[in-house]
Formats: C-alpha cells, sequence, structure tokens
C-alpha cells in the first residue's frame, strides 16, 4: 500500500523480453539471478551458487528475428555448470522439445575440440511460460530430468529441466510466503503494482524492483520495451481471433451435424411411429370382424383383397 507521502512506482512487465533480461541478466546486480537460480533448482543443485558468469544468451544457429521467444540468458558458475533461463511468450505447442533441442546444442556448442570422453559438466534449464501448456497434472512448477524407468528413484543430474507455467498461479500477495511463490508472483504481477509489497521484504526485491522500475529505464531501454509490449499484445490478439474463429466454425459445423442428425432420427421415428400405428389400426380391425362373427380364416381373406 503505497501512502499518502510516497510517490506511486510503476513497474515494467517483467514477461518483456528487455525488461527480464535487464532485471536478471545484470552482470553489474547479480543477486536477483543467483537468487532466482538457488530457488528453482533447489531440488536439483548439490550446493547452492555464490557466483555466476553470465556469457552471450545466444548459441550456434538461434537469432532474435526467427521466433517468438528469447532465449535470454545463457551462464555458467564456478564449477562450470551451465544455465539456460528464458521467459517464453509465443505459445508452442512441442516447447519442450524445443528446450531439449536447445540443451544438446549448448552441450555440442561446449564440446572442446579434439579427443573427448564426453564427461560433459551438467547443464541446468529454467523456463518461465507465460501461456498454458499441458503436462497432465496441475502442479505450476514441472521438474523433468533423466531416470532410470525401472528404478525412478534412480536419477542423473547430466540434463535438468525445470519449467514454471506462470498461468496457474494464482495466489495473491498475501498468499505468497516462499521466496519461490514471491518471485512467481513478481513476475506475473509487477506492472500491476504501485509500489514495492511490504509482503516482500527480502532484500533481494528491493534490487528486482529497483531494476524493474519504468523511472529506471534509459530511452533506448524504453523503446524496446514498448516495442516487446506491442509485440505481447499482437500475439494475444492473434491468439484470441484465431480461438474465436475455431469457436465460430465449430459453432457452424454444430449447427450442420445437429440438423443432418435431427433429420435422420425424425425420419426413423417417424416410420417407428407410422409403423406402431399402422399395427395398432390393424389389430383393432381384426377385433371388430371377430366382433361380428367372422372367423380368422374370412377375416385373412377379407385384409387380402
Amino acid at each position: 500500500m503505497v501512502t499518502e507521502n510516497e510517490e506511486e512506482e510503476f513497474f515494467a512487465n517483467l514477461t518483456a523480453n528487455i525488461s527480464f533480461q535487464k532485471t536478471f541478466a545484470n552482470e553489474k546486480e547479480k543477486e536477483p539471478l543467483i537468487t532466482m537460480l538457488n530457488v528453482f533448482l533447489a531440488k536439483k543443485l548439490a550446493h547452492q551458487i555464490v557466483d555466476v558468469h553470465i556469457k552471450n544468451p545466444y548459441v550456434a544457429g538461434q537469432t532474435s528475428e526467427n521466433r517468438d521467444s528469447v532465449f535470454d540468458i545463457l551462464c555458467k558458475d564456478s564449477e562450470g555448470n551451465q544455465f539456460m533461463v528464458e521467459m517464453q511468450v509465443g505459445r508452442q505447442a512441442y516447447f519442450l522439445k524445443r528446450i531439449i533441442f536447445y540443451v544438446c546444442m549448448a552441450i555440442a556448442n561446449n564440446a572442446p575440440k579434439g579427443d573427448w570422453d564426453f564427461n560433459f559438466t551438467p547443464i541446468y534449464s529454467i523456463s518461465f511460460l507465460n501461456f498454458e501448456l499441458d503436462f497432465g497434472n496441475d502442479d505450476v512448477i514441472q521438474y523433468v530430468s533423466l531416470s532410470n524407468e525401472l528404478h525412478p528413484e534412480i536419477r542423473y543430474n547430466y540434463i535438468s529441466m525445470v519449467l514454471v507455467r506462470l498461468t496457474r498461479f494464482e495466489k495473491s500477495i498475501d498468499e505468497c510466503e516462499t521466496l519461490e511463490d514471491k518471485l512467481i508472483f513478481s513476475l506475473c504481477h509487477a506492472h500491476e503494482l504501485k509500489g514495492k509489497p511490504p509482503q516482500f521484504g527480502e532484500d533481494v526485491f528491493d534490487k528486482i524492483f529497483s531494476i524493474a522500475r519504468i523511472s529506471n529505464f534509459t530511452s533506448d531501454e524504453l523503446g524496446k520495451y514498448e516495442v516487446d509490449m506491442l509485440h505481447q499484445r499482437d500475439m494475444y490478439a492473434i491468439r484470441m481471433t484465431a480461438i474465436n474463429d475455431g469457436k465460430a466454425e465449430g459453432r457452424v459445423e454444430g449447427i450442420a451435424i445437429g440438423e443432418a442428425k435431427g433429420i435422420t432420427i425424425g425420419k426413423a421415428e417417424g416410420i417407428a411411429i407410422g409403423e406402431a400405428k399402422g399395427e395398432a389400426k390393424g389389430r383393432n380391425e381384426v377385433l371388430d370382424l371377430m366382433a361380428k362373427g367372422y372367423s380368422l380364416e374370412q377375416i385373412k381373406d377379407m385384409l387380402k383383397s
């Protein structure tokens, strides 16, 4: 809550490429990135990360012009472990396969020339998904790694992937108790706030919200941010148009199928009703003739004529 004496602050949308990179790929202020890595890889790491070297975020064959997502951060710790971090905005049906592809590419690009025994250092991937992707469960965070199918308790740390579905996160500010919750909330809602939430008292959030403050953007960064947000709005409009067109086509097709089915059912019901009425009328005629004293043989001859 902002008091009367405090000036309202406005923060960038952290799902935008420029603001995500500015906040978490900042060589001068590494704490937000290190905190993010330690929090979301806590189940994977044997030791906490204390420092990272931020590298060129683009691997061979990858450009920002030919995809909707941006491979935002590539870094390495003091032990040589590699970390890939990205914010994915555009929906991709085969996103998990895409991550596997880029992980393999990163491994290949870091292979030394000459003789090599393939003992590459572990590589970790964290992907924040700002769209819905089905994993067969309702968990916000998905942990994917190599394991032995006959002994699932045995896992191999060569490749570890963490995918965070931002669209599944529904906690309010007051419900955010862990660093993990607060980081996800910040990614989802920082641009909706008018100041850093008082519940977010950890030092790392002072740095995150300071970096993400719009007033701290340079004119060049602000221009790139506005382009990113325009791109996101265009993508949303395209996606909603496709959804609405699909619904309209579905309604037309459904009506056509319903009408055809109705005609078929109507014909069948009409025939059945006609046959039933015919049978009833025939029974009544036979009973009337029998009541008048005609034998069954006479009745049969009369009905044939």
